[in-house]
């Protein structure tokens, strides 16, 4: 990145972001654009008690490439634990202050083929004044894949960090997140069990879990080398964290041990650090749920049809908002009920 005046910072998931500027936080590791992409979710109750994490991802419109669809996700686990009944979503205003999303009538999508092994969970994000949260979504262009990882050299010993909540503090005039780092320990060459989801690909971090991290994005970045010298002049390679963020996946959670182990064991086993990460690539895969497809499939022709020109006599068309968005959804939700 360049620390001139219009410097480009490519911290944030390797894209360009331009600035006139500097801005306060280009020395640090982590951008803080990864703090607004999360929001902290619990039953709708006159006192919010958090159960876990939810993050704002993007889908790129095929009617309008300026523009995209952006859902929230969460781990299937967390919205299980919602369900039934109402919940809302803690976010962040423009202002400072801390805002309650409502979720009305919205529901959970799970993934659509193995939905009792992967613990994904997606829903709509569409909030009525919109411009008034200080939100960022993650773009399902930085989704990390087999071949993105393999481009960028990511592999084992890599450094990781997840964003969510801390049950014990979260802040008290707005929302604080939480950010733990730690490194990428065990490729899915190999599914692993899970408890409640039976055998699962998912990735193993060496970075500990707890209770409101579930559902949490994780980011991974590639480590670069450097040629260096030592002080005695002998020439070695200098390693470093790279600037290419990419989403790995959606926190699951520890690794927990069967009861049959000794208590000792088992507290040494979460002591350990180990944490489970559901990939990238099934959080596209349920955000691909033939119903969600639908939805976005007739939202886009809605758009289309928008921009389409009319005869001057024609009565103006009105533009697609966040109602028709809504009946759309409730439209393609009645044609499937929710597992």
């Amino acid at each position: 990145m360049s620390f001139k005046a219009g410097c480009v910072d490519r911290r944030l998931f390797g894209l360009d972001t331009r600035y006139l500027c500097p801005p306060k936080d280009i020395n640090m590791r982590i951008p803080h654009q990864v703090l607004k992409c999360v929001g902290f979710i619990s039953h709708d109750q006159p006192k919010s008690d958090y159960l876990g994490t939810v993050f704002v991802v993007s889908l790129q419109s095929e009617a309008d490439p300026s523009g995209g669809y952006a859902h929230l996700v969460t781990a299937k686990h967390v919205a299980e634990l919602i369900d039934p009944g109402p919940f809302v979503i803690g976010m962040n205003a423009k202002d400072g202050t801390k805002l309650m999303l409502k979720s009305g009538d919205a529901r959970w999508w799970y993934h659509p083929t193995e939905s009792d092994s992967v613990d994904v969970a997606v829903t709509y994000f569409a909030p009525g004044m919109a411009d008034e949260y200080d939100v960022e979504s993650i773009p399902s262009t930085i989704f990390a894949s087999d071949s993105s990882l393999m481009q960028y050299g990511v592999g084992l010993g890599d450094e990781i960090f997840t964003v969510g909540l801390f049950t014990r503090f979260f802040g008290t005039s707005r929302f604080e997140p939480i950010v733990r780092i730690g490194n990428l320990a065990m490729m899915p060459h190999q599914r692993i069990p899970l408890k409640g989801f039976g055998e699962a690909e998912g990735y193993l971090v060496e970075g500990r879990s707890i209770g409101g991290l579930s559902g949490s994005p994780v980011f991974v970045r590639n480590t670069v080398y450097m040629p260096g010298r030592t002080a005695e002049g002998e020439e070695v390679q200098l390693a470093g964290t790279g600037s290419r963020i990419q989403l790995l996946g959606l926190m699951h959670g520890h690794w927990d041990l069967p009861m049959k182990f000794k208590k000792a064991e088992q507290e040494e086993a979460v002591n350990m650090g180990v944490a489970i990460v559901i990939p990238a690539k099934k959080i596209l895969e349920t955000l691909h749920h033939p119903e969600l497809v639908q939805m976005r499939k007739e939202m886009d022709e809605k758009t289309r049809d928008s921009n389409l020109p009319a005869a001057d006599a024609a009565s103006p068309k009105k533009p697609f908002t966040k109602v028709d968005f809504e009946t759309t959804l409730k439209k393609v939700s009645r044609k499937i009920q929710p597992k």
